[in-house]
């Protein structure tokens, strides 16, 4: 089950428009001539993009990858946001080429428990990927809790997370799929627990994140206008992964309907065994678009 949700005050909802031909944006960017059979990136009905002086169409692999997403997306505008206690939730999307496909949901819930933020998150995935239609469409479900240390990279210091395969949220664990485990990160040591087996795996002197959590690191980057955290990263809760760069990139003006134009704050993901992946957060510290190669997060409004 997703956690409980809470209620956030929005704006009224705000009509998006169209509001550049193909030939006015390519022109409006500074886009030169053998570059004009790129996608148009406004979109029909629904969000629409005008770029920053200097910013070239064809570098911007996240905005391409995001036009076949957003057709029809209605941003969610808000009155205020905290980046310490707040409620996120994302629609998944498969990228196949130039096709996205839904995926999925992701909820992350975040509050202040003593010293240390706290988290909890559901993610669930169609266990067909949304490749084909099938009578029968199971889905692949990951929800647990996460203690962090109120720091930069929100380093874990212990979680449990349980996962299953069953028809929906409130339906039992399919054919014995489900599993639980639980961890505990401390020296550069990650201790797992998981039934019947204990191990543990190192990760050294650099501080530690996990991924799920990144769309929450980026706020806080944003919010603090860090240009740079180099962690190690926990990777669904059981793999470790090394010398994970997190950079500021560019701000990005945005139009989000009616000639509402807002800046973004681009940040990019690189490391070891990981799909790079760019980051969108907003102006108000918000990560609305998490895009890379394989799949992507966007803010449900």
């Amino acid at each position: 089950m997703y956690p409980e949700r809470i209620s956030i005050e929005t704006k009224p909802e705000i009509k998006m428009e169209k509001l550049h031909s193909r030939r006015n944006f390519l022109k409006s960017a500074g886009v030169i001539a053998g570059l004009t059979q790129l996608p148009l990136m406004g979109w029909a009905s629904g969000f629409s993009t005008l770029l920053n002086e200097g910013v070239n169409p064809a570098n911007e692999f996240s905005l391409l990858k995001l036009e076949k997403i957003l057709s029809g997306y209605k941003y969610p505008f808000i009155d205020q946001f905290s980046t310490i206690s707040f409620e996120a939730n994302y629609k998944l999307y498969n990228l196949y080429g130039d096709n996205a496909v839904f995926s999925g949901e992701f909820a992350l819930l975040s509050g202040i428990k003593g010293k240390n933020q706290q988290f909890k998150f559901s993610n669930w995935r169609l266990a067909n990927n949304g490749i084909k239609k099938r009578n029968q469409e199971f889905k692949y479900i990951v929800s647990g809790g996460v203690q962090c240390k109120n720091d930069s990279t929100l380093s874990p210091k212990k979680w449990t997370v349980s996962s299953r395969i069953a028809l929906a949220e409130d339906e039992p664990a399919y054919a014995g799929t489900g599993f639980r485990n639980k961890g505990a990160a401390k020296n550069g040591i990650v201790s797992l627990t998981t039934p019947g087996k204990k191990f543990k795996k190192a990760y050294g002197n650099m501080p530690l994140s996990w991924k799920w959590g990144l769309t929450a690191v980026v706020q806080d980057m944003a919010k603090e206008s860090l240009p740079e955290l180099q962690f190690a990263m926990l990777d669904e809760f059981d793999a470790i992964y090394q010398n994970q760069i997190i950079r500021f990139r560019r701000k990005v003006t945005l139009d989000c309907g009616s000639n509402h134009l807002l800046d973004f704050k681009v940040f990019e993901l690189t490391g070891d065994g990981i799909i790079p992946t760019v980051y969108w957060v907003d102006n108000m510290n918000r990560t609305v678009f998490v895009v890379s190669g394989m799949e992507a997060y966007v803010l449900e409004s």
